[in-house]
C-alpha cells in the first residue's frame, strides 16, 4: 500500500514538473518572437507597450523568465533531492506560485473592473475598439499567469509526501498570494 502511495505520488510530481515546463516554455515562444522582431500578435497587446523603445529588451527579458521557471519544473523531477536543494526548490515554487497567482487575480479584477467602468482607462472609459487590449488580457494573459500560479502550487504539493507538510504548503501558497494581492492593491506589482 505505501508503495502504490509513494508511485502516485511521484507520478503526480513527473506530471506537474511537466505541466509547469509546458505551460512556461508554451507562453515563452510568443515573447521570444517579438524579441526577435517579430510583429505577428501585437494588436493584442496595449499599443503604447509595443511601441515602447524597449519592447524587444523586455521580451528578451520575459524569454529567460520563462525558459527558466520551465526548467524549474523539469528541477523538481531530475535534480538530487537533498535536503538544501529542496528547501530552495520549494521556496521558487512558493514564490512562483505567489507572484503568478497574485498577478493573474489582481490582473483578472482589474480588467473586469475597468470594462465594467468601476475603474477607468488613461484613455477615459472602456471602448472595445480603442481599448480591446483589456479584453486580450481578461481573456488571454492574465488568466495565463494565474493557471501558472496554480500549477507551481501544485509542483510543491506533489512533491511533498506527508499530509502535514501538504496542508502547512497550500497555507504557505495562500498567504503569499494574499500579500501579492495586497501588494498589488497598494500599486506595487512584482510582475
Amino acid at each position: 500500500m505505501h508503495t502504490q502511495t509513494q508511485h502516485t505520488q511521484t507520478k503526480s510530481l513527473v506530471w506537474s514538473g511537466y505541466a509547469v515546463f509546458i505551460w512556461s516554455i508554451v507562453y515563452m515562444l510568443p515573447h521570444l518572437y517579438w524579441a526577435l522582431g517579430g510583429t505577428i500578435g501585437e494588436s493584442l497587446l496595449k499599443p503604447d507597450i509595443v511601441q515602447h523603445i524597449h519592447f524587444d529588451l523586455i521580451n528578451g527579458i520575459a524569454s529567460v523568465f520563462l525558459t527558466i521557471a520551465g526548467i524549474i519544473g523539469l528541477a523538481f523531477i531530475y535534480w538530487s533531492k537533498g535536503r538544501f536543494s529542496s528547501y530552495l526548490w520549494l521556496f521558487i515554487a512558493w514564490a512562483g506560485c505567489s507572484l503568478a497567482a497574485s498577478h493573474g487575480i489582481y490582473g483578472i479584477v482589474y480588467r473586469i473592473l475597468q470594462i465594467s467602468g468601476l475603474v477607468g482607462l488613461e484613455s477615459g472609459s472602456f471602448n472595445i475598439h480603442e481599448d480591446a487590449f483589456v479584453l486580450w488580457d481578461l481573456v488571454l494573459f492574465e488568466p495565463w499567469f494565474l493557471i501558472e500560479g496554480i500549477l507551481f502550487g501544485l509542483l510543491g504539493y506533489c512533491f511533498l509526501k506527508n499530509a502535514r507538510s501538504r496542508k502547512f504548503w497550500l497555507a504557505a501558497c495562500m498567504i503569499g498570494i494574499i500579500v501579492g494581492l495586497v501588494t498589488g492593491i497598494m500599486g506595487v506589482r512584482f510582475a
